[in-house]
């Protein structure tokens, strides 16, 4: 079975509407969020200094959210990742979010693993080994 990174997130006010509901925009940071804390679980960045001045980027590609229930002010979500594919060079990050038993919404966020250096465009580039090897045991089709 695969594992499941969790992580929570109390909502904010300023992440809410006029009528006290979670805008739907804020759930895109969530998932990022999620994701960033998921990076630092595993020892790593989602900037990851490789030397040289390169750093280890992973720029989005497509991002969705599909919303089931409404999240308010104070409310605590749970976010759980897991991943639904792993490329070569890209990885797709599947969420789940939960307000104390009801699932609230779902998304993915596909991002692919480039070399960043400053003042050049950015690379596609193999996610490495070591790296790939510990995003393996939360691959939901390993």
């Amino acid at each position: 079975m695969p594992e499941v990174f969790s992580f929570e997130r109390r909502v904010e006010f300023c992440e809410t509407d006029a009528a006290g509901i979670v805008h739907f925009s804020a759930y895109t940071c969530y998932m990022e969020q999620a994701e960033h804390a998921f990076w630092r679980h595993l020892g790593a960045s989602v900037m990851q200094p490789m030397g040289g001045g390169l750093h280890l980027g992973w720029p989005r590609v497509h991002v969705e959210c599909d919303f089931r229930g409404a999240a308010k002010f104070e409310d605590v979500l749970h976010i759980k990742l897991s991943l639904l594919k792993l490329g070569s060079k890209s990885v797709e990050f599947g969420f789940g979010f939960q307000h104390v038993e009801k699932q609230i919404a779902s998304g993915k966020i596909v991002a692919v693993c480039c070399q960043v250096a400053k003042d050049q465009p950015l690379k596609s580039v193999d996610i490495p080994a070591d790296l790939r090897s510990k995003l393996l045991p939360y691959l939901i089709d390993n």
